[in-house]
This record gives structure tokens, C-alpha cells and sequence, in this order.
């Protein structure tokens, strides 16, 4: 009987706590505890769930060009209650998204033109005061000259392996 319970306790457990993957760990490494985040190209939503459950307090937007992908984002919000802390934007890039709702904003899993796009239609970005932290999934190169040419500084640049891939994550604040 222990034994059974044990395994329904775990179950439980496993229920109530986002396993996010190795990558999107390492992006969760470097958002702050009270950050108001917008992840853009939400996709399946791990990442603000577990960023709902570190802090419900928080103001969280997820945000997905995709009606479906914003549906399953929904779907694992509601998976694990936390549905009221997630902000839920069906939108291209930023848009919907003002500069007053976040101060760090995750673009991970997009290719690097289409990240560079988001940011030139959101000149707000280059606030002092917003983090950006992307992920692109291709032309890093292009994204990179982008950042320079623009007067970003890349603080931290971070190559992580996750599942037999590599990916670069960037950590991006504005020189002064």
C-alpha cells in the first residue's frame, strides 16, 4: 500500500510544479523574481506557467501569433491553476504589449530576422529600464550586427545544450 501511495504523492508533485526544459531553465536563471515579463512566441506556455508559480504576484504576458499556440499556452496555464496570473495576447511581436506592462521581455525559439523585426517595430525596447533575453533559433549572426548596430550591450551570452541541440541565449540590456 506505501508503496502505491508514494506513487500517487509524486504524481501529485509532478502535477504541481512546471518542469520546464533545460533551455528554457536557463532563461528562467536570469529573469528576476518580481520581473514583469512578456514572452513573446509563447508557443506551449511553460515558461510563464513556472513563472506564475515561482510568484502569482507578478504580471506575466503570454503572447503567440497563433490562436492555437495561445490555446495550448491557456491549456497548460489551466493544467496547473494559474490561469488569473497570465496576460493571454494573440498578436504579432509586441504588439498589444505596451512599455508600461513589462520590464523584461523573453523572444526565444524565433529565427533572428524575425526577432530583429519585433524589436525595430517596438523602438520602446531600447529603454534603459527593459531586459531582453532571446533565443534565436537561426541567424544569430544577422540578430548580433542588429544589437550592435543599435547600441545594445550583451551582457551575458550563453550556450546551453538540450536535447543533442545547442542554443545561444542572450541577455540584452541598452548601453546608456
Amino acid at each position: 500500500m506505501l508503496p502505491r501511495f508514494c506513487r500517487c504523492l509524486n504524481s501529485v508533485r509532478n502535477f504541481l510544479n512546471m518542469k520546464l526544459s533545460y533551455r528554457l531553465s536557463e532563461i528562467a536563471k536570469h529573469i528576476s523574481y518580481c520581473a514583469n515579463v512578456a514572452d513573446i512566441g509563447t508557443d506551449h506556455g511553460h515558461l510563464p506557467v513556472y513563472l506564475a508559480q515561482m510568484n502569482p504576484n507578478r504580471h506575466i504576458i503570454a503572447s503567440d501569433i497563433s490562436e492555437k499556440s495561445l490555446k495550448a499556452a491557456y491549456k497548460s496555464a489551466s493544467k496547473y491553476s494559474v490561469t488569473e496570473s497570465i496576460e493571454f495576447v494573440v498578436a504579432p511581436g509586441l504588439e498589444g504589449i505596451s512599455r508600461s506592462d513589462v520590464d523584461t521581455i523573453v523572444i526565444s525559439g524565433l529565427g533572428g530576422e524575425t526577432i530583429v523585426s519585433i524589436l525595430t517595430d517596438m523602438p520602446w525596447t531600447k529603454s534603459e529600464n527593459i531586459k531582453l533575453i532571446l533565443q534565436p533559433q537561426s541567424k544569430i549572426a544577422v540578430l548580433c550586427r542588429f544589437l550592435y548596430d543599435n547600441f545594445y550591450t550583451i551582457k551575458k551570452a550563453i550556450s546551453v545544450r538540450d536535447r543533442d541541440k545547442t542554443y545561444n541565449i542572450l541577455v540584452i540590456c541598452k548601453d546608456r
